[in-house]
């Protein structure tokens, strides 16, 4: 009797140590709340030093267009956040190539206090802009915050 009430007592200190150091530890190990957004999607040819739009916004370029450039306005992010744009080509005339990742960029951010703008900007690929729909998926730390669509014509 003695030894059973010593093996359940040393299994209960057990469980309660890994509880402690483990799964019941302090919450060190429970993710934050995303509190991140990305807004103010905009499509442009020209931007100034602080990445707002200089040129007209538009959704419709032309197919000489020599770069077209994605701002938007970042809060909630910190240094360690990272920004993605992905580039896709949609569809239109370039049959078989619908939904296709054209290029893809990321940076951190700087990290400063309140609302700020960032931008992405895309070179026309190897042989030119095709016409269709295209858009710009921007993400933070992996998870989509905002798509910009965009079309050349």
């Amino acid at each position: 009797m003695k030894m059973m009430r010593y093996l359940i007592g040393s299994v209960v200190i057990t469980a309660v140590l890994v509880c402690a150091f483990a799964a019941c530890g302090p919450a060190a190990s429970v993710s934050q709340p995303d509190k991140s957004s990305i807004t103010e999607g905009v499509m442009t040819t020209s931007v100034d030093d602080n990445s707002k739009p200089t040129s007209p916004v538009t959704t419709v370029f032309a197919p000489a267009t020599p770069v077209i450039y994605c701002s938007f306005k970042v809060s909630g992010v910190t240094q360690e956040d990272l920004i993605k744009a992905s580039w896709y080509y949609v569809k239109g005339e370039a049959a078989g190539r619908e939904n296709e990742l054209l290029d893809g960029g990321e940076m951190y951010t700087t990290g400063q206090a309140g609302d700020y703008y960032l931008a992405f900007y895309e070179h026309p690929p190897a042989g030119g802009w095709y016409k269709g729909n295209y858009k710009v998926v921007l993400s933070v730390n992996g998870v989509e915050k905002l798509t910009v669509p965009f079309e050349i014509k």
